[in-house]
C-alpha cells in the first residue's frame, strides 16, 4: 500500500496541487503494474519556488558527495572536496535558469527509504508542461518511477559498496534510471491515452520566450550532455524488456554486475543478451 501526500510550498497556481494529486491518483498502480516495481509506503511531492528548489538541490548533490567522500581513501578527501566547491560554485551561477525556467521535474533522496519529487511551478508553465494534462501525465510517471527505482537500490547504495562511482550522477547507470522511467512514462500514457504522450513533442508556442532564451545560454549549452541520455537510455531499456521483460530486468536494480556496460549502451541487443544469459 502506498500513501500520496503532495505538499503545496508557494502561493502560485493553487489548482496544481489538485492536478497533480489526481494524476498520482492514477498512475500509481499502473506504474507498479508496468514496472514490476514496488514504491514506498509512502511517496510525496512537493509544489515549490524556484529558491527552495535550489536549496534543496545543492543539499541533494552535497549528499551525494558526502557519500561517497566516505567511501574513499581520506587522502581522496581534499580533492573530492575541491570538486564539490568547484560544482557548487557552477550550479549557483546557473540554479535561477534551471529551477525557475528549464527543470520539469527533480527527484532526490529523502529521510529513511523514501524519496521527494520537487515540482517548480514557473518551470513547468515556462517548459510547456502545463499546456496540456498529458504532459503533465508524463512528468508526474516519470518521477515517480524514479521512486521506486530508488527503493530498489536503496538510493544507489546497492552499488556502491564496490562501485562507490555509483553515487554520482555518471556512467551508464544515469541511462538506465531515465530510459526505464522514460519507457514507463510512454507505457502508463499510453494506457491512459491511447498513444504515449512526450512533452518533447510540445510546440514551440507551449513554451515560453525565457525558456527558449535560457536554452541559448551558454552556462546551459556547456552543461548539456554530449549525448541524449533519454533517447539512447530508452533504446537499451526497451530492447531489453523485449528480450527478457519487465520483471528479469529489474535484477540490475540490486546487482553491480548487471549494469549495462559502455559498449552495450552503444549496442543495445549486447546488454539484452547478457541479461538473457544471467536469466
Amino acid at each position: 500500500m502506498t500513501d500520496v501526500k503532495v505538499l503545496y510550498e508557494t502561493s502560485k497556481h493553487g489548482d496544481l496541487h489538485e492536478q497533480v494529486e489526481s494524476i498520482l491518483d492514477k498512475v500509481v498502480p499502473l506504474v507498479r503494474e508496468t514496472t514490476r516495481l514496488e514504491l514506498p509506503a509512502l511517496v510525496e511531492f512537493r509544489i515549490i519556488t524556484p529558491d527552495i528548489w535550489q536549496t534543496d538541490s545543492e543539499a541533494d548533490l552535497t549528499g551525494f558527495v558526502s557519500r561517497f567522500r566516505a567511501r574513499r581513501p581520506r587522502w581522496q578527501a581534499p580533492a573530492i572536496s575541491l570538486v564539490e566547491r568547484v560544482s557548487l560554485g557552477h550550479f549557483r551561477k546557473v540554479a535561477p535558469l534551471l529551477g525557475g525556467v528549464l527543470v520539469m521535474g527533480a527527484t532526490t533522496a529523502g529521510p529513511a527509504e523514501r524519496s521527494q519529487t520537487m515540482l517548480v511551478p514557473e518551470a513547468l508553465r515556462h517548459s510547456g508542461v502545463l499546456s496540456s494534462p498529458h504532459y503533465l501525465t508524463q512528468l508526474v510517471t516519470h518521477e515517480l518511477v524514479h521512486h521506486a527505482q530508488n527503493l530498489a537500490t536503496h538510493h544507489r547504495e546497492v552499488w556502491a559498496t564496490e562501485k562507490p562511482a555509483a553515487l554520482l550522477r555518471a556512467g551508464s547507470i544515469k541511462f538506465l534510471e531515465e530510459g526505464h522511467a522514460y519507457w514507463a512514462d510512454q507505457e502508463v500514457t499510453r494506457c491512459l491515452f491511447g498513444e504515449p504522450k512526450d512533452v518533447k513533442d510540445a510546440t514551440e508556442s507551449a513554451r515560453s520566450d525565457i525558456y527558449r532564451d535560457a536554452t541559448k545560454d551558454k552556462r546551459i549549452a556547456r552543461m548539456a550532455p554530449s549525448r541524449d541520455i533519454y533517447k539512447e537510455g530508452l533504446a537499451l531499456v526497451q530492447t531489453a524488456i523485449e528480450t527478457v521483460g519487465a520483471t528479469s530486468i529489474n535484477r540490475v536494480w540490486t546487482d553491480l554486475a548487471l549494469l549495462p556496460t559502455k559498449r552495450e549502451l552503444k549496442r543495445p541487443e549486447l546488454w539484452a543478451e547478457r541479461l538473457q544469459r544471467a536469466h
